[in-house]
């Protein structure tokens, strides 16, 4: 009596010893997180005004100014803001060297002497935790990468907040949570219930 195998017509054979492929297919389509009428809005402004080193970089700053003020940036603000980074970093090997993008800001000063005086300033505010604290501020939002090389920009940030936590720290647990919380503009939504304090 014939032996009836099962039929193997319409799939392919494995090459031996070949893994099974795991994981996600392959995105074929857009991606449908974020805001699309946002991002393109954005795309077509910044192929407008960043043509050129001096537009793009005025744009990115631009942005950064009306943004500074932001404590949460949701995804489609980081990614127009990673949008205008790109194209900034794209246009500068048109017009500098690579000495003068190791050696000079993109808003035309000397990486050196920027670094030096934000150290200097912090210096002389070292005893006031909120004056450090818009140094600081400042400090990233004006010349966070592209706008400073990542390496000089990422020491000079950890000086500068190396003064600012020791600055931070001489009153830090004189503060009661409610005075801490009033500092920083704090909205408490939901607080937890306080622990009654054992009789003793």
């Amino acid at each position: 009596m014939p032996v009836t195998r099962p039929s193997l017509r319409g799939t392919p054979p494995s090459p031996r010893g070949a893994a099974e492929r795991e994981g996600a297919e392959f995105r074929l389509d857009p991606s449908p997180y974020g805001n699309k009428e946002k991002r393109a809005t954005w795309e077509a402004r910044i192929a407008a005004e960043a043509t050129t080193l001096a537009g793009a970089v005025a744009l990115l700053l631009r942005w950064r100014a009306d943004h500074a003020g932001d404590t949460i940036a949701d995804q489609d603000d980081l990614w127009i803001e990673a949008q205008l980074e790109a194209r900034v970093a794209v246009l500068r090997f048109d017009v500098m060297t690579n000495d003068q993008i190791r050696t000079e800001t993109l808003t035309d000063e000397k990486v050196a002497d920027v670094c030096r005086a934000a150290l200097a300033a912090a210096g002389d505010i070292a005893s006031d935790p909120e004056a450090l604290e818009t140094l600081v501020t400042e400090f990233r939002s004006r010349y966070r990468p592209p706008i400073m090389p990542s390496s000089p920009f990422m020491r000079a940030e950890t000086e500068l907040a190396e003064i600012l936590m020791k600055a931070r720290e001489r009153n830090w647990y004189g503060q009661s949570l409610d005075e801490l919380r009033s500092a920083r503009n704090v909205v408490v939504h939901k607080a937890g219930k306080k622990k009654k304090k054992e009789a003793s």
